[in-house]
């Protein structure tokens, strides 16, 4: 993938370029729709697609209080574009200043003068700019202004729901891991470091690997899910819990995730991980002990086998 800054671009660098802006947090069917009809204008201007995105989120510099939590770290969204067929991406470093400049003159100063764009690619929720200004009408009056054309994307639906990164979010919230596994389009990721843990789950024959994640990456709801595990290249099935180990009498208010891999006995410390969300199979339990938590998890593992096998 070609990765760079906007403040390193220099008009030229890219031969007829076809653009688009947004967040594309999580990369779903609504952005997917759009990336191909981004492709298909680059074609028809012999041109490069490409794709500007920002890091990290405008709400966490512009709202921290609100603690946002969004689906893809940077290195997740720059995988998926990649696996969309997205090779060129251009990043804005978003800060304080950067949320200062109008929507007028971020066409000017950097798609007309620095990219040189010949047509962008406008989503049917994309703004960009101060105050939000650049909506599709306002892009449109722009082009004219400018010479460039302007392509419109109408959102993508499932049912009733508009595919929506906030609409994903809400599903993961709720622990509806299949519905918004259906909106992306692909199993929901969860990229982590394994650390150490207490090594409990190895005094009854289910030991877990530990995940550490960022602060602001959405993680699903508290319970026990089905999950496949991409760890050096290779994928292994998992049983994962979600929750505060309440069996174990910790006092925490942090999330844990620890995923027990089926059929893997090598050492995972210090290692990144990939994991791939199936479905939830229950709530954590207050179990009366451990022996009552073993019970349970022979039962999970059964479950979960069932249902990985059934995706395969």
């Amino acid at each position: 993938m070609n990765l760079l800054k906007l403040k390193d671009i220099k008009r030229g660098f890219f031969k007829n370029p076809v653009v688009t802006i947004g967040m594309f947090d999580g990369v779903h069917r609504g952005h997917k729709s759009l990336l191909e009809i981004l492709k298909e204008k680059a074609i028809e201007y012999d041109g490069t697609p490409l794709v500007i995105t920002l890091w990290p989120h405008p709400r966490m510099v512009l709202y921290p209080e609100r603690q946002i939590k969004i689906l893809s770290t940077l290195e997740e969204k720059l995988s998926l574009l990649e696996q969309n067929g997205i090779n060129n991406v251009v990043i804005i470093d978003f800060d304080s200043d950067f949320a200062k400049t109008s929507a007028n003159e971020f066409i000017d100063e950097y798609l007309v003068n620095k990219i040189n764009l010949k047509c962008m690619v406008v989503g049917f929720d994309n703004h960009f700019g101060f105050n939000k200004e650049g909506k599709y009408d306002f892009v449109k009056t722009e082009s004219t202004r400018y010479n460039f054309d302007v392509a419109h994307v109408d959102p993508e639906f499932e049912g009733r729901d508009a595919i929506s990164s906030t609409n994903i979010r809400l599903y993961l919230e709720l622990g509806d891991i299949k519905l918004a596994n259906l909106l992306l389009g692909y199993n929901y990721i969860v990229t982590g470091k394994v650390i150490e843990g207490d090594k409990i789950g190895r005094k009854i024959g289910f030991p877990t690997a530990n995940i550490e994640t960022p602060e602001y990456k959405m993680i699903p709801r508290v319970g026990v899910y089905a999950v496949s595990t991409e760890i050096d290249g290779k994928v292994y099935d998992g049983m994962l819990n979600i929750g505060f180990r309440p069996t174990l009498n910790h006092i925490t208010l942090k999330k844990n995730i620890e995923v027990h891999l089926l059929n893997f006995n090598d050492n995972l410390y210090n290692k990144t991980i990939k994991i791939n969300f199936v479905e939830r199979i229950r709530d954590e339990i207050k179990f009366s002990g451990l022996d009552a938590l073993k019970e349970q998890l022979i039962k999970d593992k059964q479950t979960i086998q069932n249902i990985l096998q059934s995706h395969k």
